[in-house]
């Protein structure tokens, strides 16, 4: 039996790990290519906020936001993020996956790769996944928590700059990640490092 009928009895599951194990050190940058990314977008938003014209610096309440204002605020704000942070990390994640493959990757697992890809294609069935992961409801109840934490539960919104709202989410975010976050990491690492072992 060649190489190639060994790797095509392989399931789905083996197969990506032992690419992923051969390849290890491409797993590690894209991870921190996606944690850098992350950071960088919180900043880029940050700084937005204090010196953007729309918005008066982040002093404005929501009282102050006409429908005209309030879209340009979020179309700034993805300009700002496309270029800085997602132009960034796509163009650094595609310089890094093709010095992988066209000078790192072996060409048996290249081939490998486009066999499995072209026999998933030909076998594709559209599966679209309707339930949420319920993270959005998570991080809503976060940011809830930092409102009631810092005292500003009933403070009406017009008595509040939106910029305070922002960072209370953000902070409600970063909590969410340092409290699920880290033990999902910690409970991952042991789950490949098992797996690879």
């Amino acid at each position: 039996m060649t190489i190639e009928e060994e790797r095509k009895e392989l399931s789905e599951e083996a197969f990506w790990i032992g690419i992923i194990r051969r390849n290890w050190i491409l797993v590690l940058i894209l991870i921190a290519a996606c944690v850098g990314a992350l950071i960088g977008g919180i900043f880029v938003l940050l700084t937005f906020i204090e010196s953007s014209n729309v918005g008066n610096y982040g002093t404005w309440t929501f009282a102050d936001f006409s429908v005209g204002t309030a879209i340009l605020w979020m179309l700034l704000v993805f300009l700002w993020e496309f270029l800085l942070v997602l132009l960034p990390f796509c163009g650094f994640c595609g310089l890094i996956v093709c010095v992988f493959w066209f000078k790192i990757m072996s060409e048996e697992d290249k081939e490998a790769i486009k066999s499995r890809n072209k026999e998933e294609k030909d076998n594709k069935h559209h599966h679209y996944n309707k339930e949420g992961g319920g993270i959005g409801g998570f991080l809503f109840i976060a940011f809830l928590l930092m409102v009631l934490i810092d005292g500003q539960w009933l403070t009406p919104f017009g008595s509040l700059p939106y910029s305070y709202f922002v960072i209370a989410w953000l902070w409600g975010f970063i909590w969410t990640m340092i409290i699920i976050g880290i033990p999902a990491g910690v409970i991952a690492l042991i789950y490949f490092w098992r797996k690879f072992k």
